[in-house]
């Protein structure tokens, strides 16, 4: 049996967006992880609309990864390459 390779999802700076995004994901049974750099001293947790100043990544098994970029991006309304959500003016 071999593992399955996962890539990540472009970062978010918000568990809000974070969310909604795996909420769908879950819908749909794609397996997906939540990823955050523990170091800014948090756990992981997402936190409704508070950004931690961190970005989360959303990774997904490569066989997944195309349907969930089309997830992504159409709840966030934005095409390839563009910014996060967060920290756009």
């Amino acid at each position: 049996m071999s593992e399955a390779k996962w890539k990540s999802l472009p970062p978010l700076s918000g568990g809000l967006y974070v969310g909604m995004v795996t909420e769908v994901l879950d819908g749909e049974n794609i397996p997906n992880l939540v990823k955050t750099d523990l170091a800014a001293g948090g756990l992981g947790m997402i936190m409704g609309t508070e950004p931690v100043g961190r970005p989360w990544r959303i990774q997904v098994p490569e066989e997944f990864y195309d349907r969930a970029m089309e997830i992504y991006e159409s709840l966030l309304h934005r095409q390839p390459g563009e910014g996060d959500p967060d920290t756009e003016s």
